[in-house]
């Protein structure tokens, strides 16, 4: 009882000296925008339809998690755009007898921020890969794993391009 106490008190010590020395952690818009649109990926692939999917999560990812409004890349000051540069399938486990016994799919996904209205670019070209398996004869099996694999990229590509570490010029 006492060591947790002690670990406790430990830990909101160390919370409290990082928070005062003016460091900041977690996902920060760039300076000077006040919306983020999400643009559909271009698929470099030749598996149909996983811009859509990427889309969808990663526009869930950025409004849940950035610290600016999602609003259509039309409306919107900064934007993300990126591409798929692979989709692969996998093979996994055998057994003894040489029977495949899990699969899996790779996906590879770039992606960038710039303004929208003067093409700069905010944050260069970050790279997320995610590869994902599924036993053979699975209901879901392929499906499923694309899915986890997308939502995946989706998390990556949103911390990549918006989480930083810096020291604010406000602290003391």
């Amino acid at each position: 009882m006492i060591r947790g106490r002690a670990s406790l008190v430990a830990a909101l010590l160390l919370m409290l000296s990082v928070a005062s020395c003016g460091y900041r952690v977690g996902l920060i818009a760039p300076a000077g925008f006040t919306s983020v649109g999400v643009e559909v990926f271009h698929n470099a692939t030749p598996e149909p339809d996983l811009e859509r999917g990427l889309h969808g999560a990663l526009s869930r990812e950025v409004r849940d998690r950035v610290p600016l409004p999602l609003v259509s890349p039309a409306e919107s000051e900064l934007l993300i755009r990126g591409r798929l540069v692979e989709f692969s399938r996998v093979r996994g486990i055998r057994d003894p007898d040489n029977q495949l016994l899990e699969s899996g799919v790779r996906i590879i996904a770039e992606a960038w921020t710039v303004s929208r209205s003067t093409g700069e670019l905010v944050f260069p070209k970050t790279t997320a890969r995610a590869t994902v398996g599924y036993p053979i004869g699975s209901a879901s099996g392929e499906r499923a794993a694309r899915e986890r694999a997308i939502r995946h990229l989706a998390e990556v590509l949103t911390i990549d391009l918006f989480a930083r570490v810096r020291k604010d010029p406000e602290a003391p």
